[in-house]
């Protein structure tokens, strides 16, 4: 026996996608007034504005720089001190 589907009655099938892009309205852009910001450059310790022929802003500004410079440059070099360091301790303990 052979059996007849039933078709289901116009619009009550899947339905179809249909875009919004039509039914949607651009917002006018409105323009805005542009600030124009000096030239400037900023403290490289603490971010205050400077000078453009400015790095730092002050005189404690430049010692804390000053210092945190001399300390990674210390970090920098100590791993490689200890390196040579355990090199030169291998090589004595393997003469004897």
């Amino acid at each position: 026996m052979v059996e007849k589907v039933k078709k289901s009655p116009k619009g009550t099938g899947p339905k179809k996608k249909r875009s919004i892009a039509g039914m949607v309205k651009e917002a006018p852009v409105e323009k805005l007034p542009v600030q124009v910001v000096p030239r400037h450059k900023h403290c490289f310790n603490c971010g205050v504005s400077v000078s453009p022929d400015k790095d730092l802003c002050s005189d404690k500004c430049q010692t804390d720089w000053d210092k945190m410079v001399k300390r990674k440059k210390y970090w920098t070099y100590l791993p490689l001190l200890g390196v040579v360091f355990l090199i030169l301790l291998y090589i004595i303990l393997n003469m004897g």
